[in-house]
């Protein structure tokens, strides 16, 4: 009876094992998939359920190499990059680190980005076909305060 449980525990561990790399070999088609210039909303909203937060970010960075804005529903294409580090706000009197806002076209897209990384499961991709899959949301345009 135990040589049948070991061989039927080791089945059940080469499942588990072919299923992750499954799922993140199409985590990986999913990046590769979101670095296309034109990525459309429906396709876009579908492909998260299937990524993880490392992957998002591997998207935006990916994208921002390809001096492109980094958030995958926007197109336009960033061909000068701020060299500087730190932004200094006067009215704030502040110091802010923006090596991640240079990576977008415009503080939308940075804040829209963000919005959509904060809903992306950190649950292993191999285990999501259990849970509900999220319902992800855009951020409105009308939310910003406009350009000081």
């Amino acid at each position: 009876m135990s040589t049948a449980n070991n061989q039927q525990l080791r089945e059940q561990l080469i499942a588990a094992v072919v299923k992750k790399r499954a799922a993140l070999a199409r985590a990986h088609q999913i990046v590769v998939t979101l670095l296309e210039q034109q990525v459309d909303e429906q396709t876009f909203l579908s492909l998260l359920t299937q990524i993880g937060p490392e992957n998002y970010a591997d998207v935006v960075e990916e994208r921002h190499i390809n001096k492109l804005c980094g958030y995958p529903l926007c197109d336009v294409a960033v061909e000068k990059v701020p060299t500087k580090q730190y932004q200094i706000c006067a009215i704030r009197n502040k110091v802010y680190d923006i090596t991640e806002r240079k990576k977008f076209c415009s503080g939308y897209c940075f804040k829209a980005s963000e919005y959509i990384k904060s809903q992306v499961p950190t649950s292993p991709l191999w285990l999501r076909d259990t849970e509900k899959k999220p319902d992800f949301k855009l951020l409105p345009r009308e939310n910003l305060k406009p350009a000081q």
